[in-house]
């Protein structure tokens, strides 16, 4: 009889030194009666602190050796997948606003890009683009990829929170 499946692996690939089960926790040395028959550890506590030796150093000294490291690494790719933010950005505002959030991919903001040409859907020029939601979030838009369009940074800023018929009366007016 053995007490896992694992040990009855061992037996049969002709390992003869069975390991008797502790008894006794290897962090603590507190003893291990009414726990299953291959635990090590008496409390999550224990194995943690036991991670924490192996690992042989602390994780906010870790993080400081590679601060300068991971915060280059995290602007170039914000600047290289603008997209990614601002999905972000809009779907806590979406989610804030109880609008509905219907999560939709970085593949299909660059469809929709490249069906525009690379060009803004209100004034057609060439520019950098962003996320530009036809109902507002703030007038109870949702946050989907039917309700966004690809616009440049001047015409995204000037419509803000209008709606599209009011945001061209008022364009044309100009």
């Amino acid at each position: 009889m053995f007490c896992s499946n694992a040990c009855r692996t061992w037996v049969r690939n002709g390992h003869t030194a069975l390991r008797s089960p502790a008894s006794a926790c290897v962090e603590c040395g507190k003893g291990l009666s009414g726990m299953r028959a291959n635990a090590i550890y008496c409390t999550r506590k224990c194995k943690n602190g036991a991670s924490e030796k192996r690992r042989g150093r602390d994780d906010a000294a870790r993080y400081q050796a590679e601060r300068e490291r991971r915060l280059a690494y995290a602007i170039a790719y914000a600047k290289a997948n603008p997209h990614v933010g601002q999905a972000a950005r809009n779907r806590r505002k979406a989610w804030k606003r109880d609008a509905g959030v219907f999560a939709f991919s970085g593949r299909e903001w660059r469809r929709l890009c490249v069906r525009q040409r690379g060009e803004c859907f209100y004034c057609k020029e060439r520019a950098d683009l962003t996320m530009d939601h036809v109902i507002p979030l703030s007038k109870g838009g949702r946050h989907s990829i039917g309700n966004v369009i690809p616009a440049c940074i001047s015409c995204n800023s000037s419509k803000s929170d209008a709606f599209l018929a009011v945001w061209k009366m008022r364009r044309q007016r100009g």
